[in-house]
């Protein structure tokens, strides 16, 4: 069975990613989460895959990310980005990527569960036109199957959890396929590490010579991830997250930090 605890920490782990896992919110109950990351990169993955130099690319972003327990069988939630980008010496600042889902069990069996995650992605606006900007101008239809069930390797609050969707996009952009796969680990009763995967892999990248930060190419990338998690009590915790992009194609070659603060209400 699993415990409160681990649910809380399901959710934090997938925050990025904006979907928290296979479980569900309690009827009557929600999780607030506010992250903020900053991400820089002075390099990209060219249409071939090949890392190509560019000027240095930087963008601070706060998300901050809710779900709520509509119903036992039924859970909504929604996030956004506001950020603040560079290159340059140009510099530009917007919400990037609202996005709203809804979350229902499938099928469950003892601590394994199998759910189902519609989404929407709404086009973001930006103060200033052209480069360098974040999100994608694109308005996007997402469904997700979602993994998860409870493992038993260092310690009872062990976890295995993951994700598959699909995303088709506005704009004449390619839809998307999106994965996640994340491990948890209990290191301490409060304490807890999380090795994560994460990737988006267009189905007809581009394939034109240019490039440029601007949210809207056909892009595919595999990101790496390690986040560690305290609790500073059983309804309340921080994460501190590094990631790494590891292979792509029109897109970044970049790395980041997240530092983020959750409140189960």
């Amino acid at each position: 069975m699993l415990t409160r605890p681990l649910l809380l920490l399901l959710a934090l782990s997938f925050t990025p990613a904006a979907h928290a896992g296979a479980w569900l919110q309690p009827e009557g109950q929600g999780l607030f989460i506010a992250n903020a990351t900053y991400y820089r990169s002075d390099r990209f993955f060219d249409s071939a895959g090949h890392k190509q130099p560019q000027p240095r690319f930087a963008k601070y972003e706060f998300q901050p990310y809710g779900e709520y327990g509509v119903t036992r069988w039924l859970t909504l939630g929604g996030s956004a980005y506001l950020q603040h980008v560079t290159q340059s010496g140009r510099a530009n600042d917007g919400l990037a990527d609202p996005e709203f889902f809804a979350r229902t069990t499938l099928w469950q069996r003892g601590s394994e569960r199998l759910a189902v995650q519609p989404l929407v992605k709404f086009a973001g606006g930006f103060r200033r036109a052209g480069t360098p900007r974040g999100g994608s101008r694109s308005t996007d239809a997402e469904l997700s199957l979602l993994y998860g069930r409870n493992l038993d390797l260092l310690s009872r609050r062990d976890y295995l959890d993951s994700r598959v969707g699909y995303r088709v996009r506005s704009q004449g952009r390619s839809p998307e396929w999106r994965g996640d796969v994340a491990l948890g680990l209990g290191i301490r009763d409060t304490v807890q590490i999380i090795p994560a995967l994460r990737a988006v892999v267009a189905s007809a990248p581009d394939k034109t010579p240019d490039f440029s930060e601007n949210g809207d190419l056909d892009s595919s990338v595999l990101k790496m991830e390690l986040a560690g998690i305290y609790h500073l009590e059983p309804h309340q915790w921080v994460q501190a997250s590094l990631f790494r992009h590891v292979i792509g194609f029109q897109t970044g070659d970049g790395y980041g930090l997240s530092l983020a603060f959750a409140q189960r209400f």
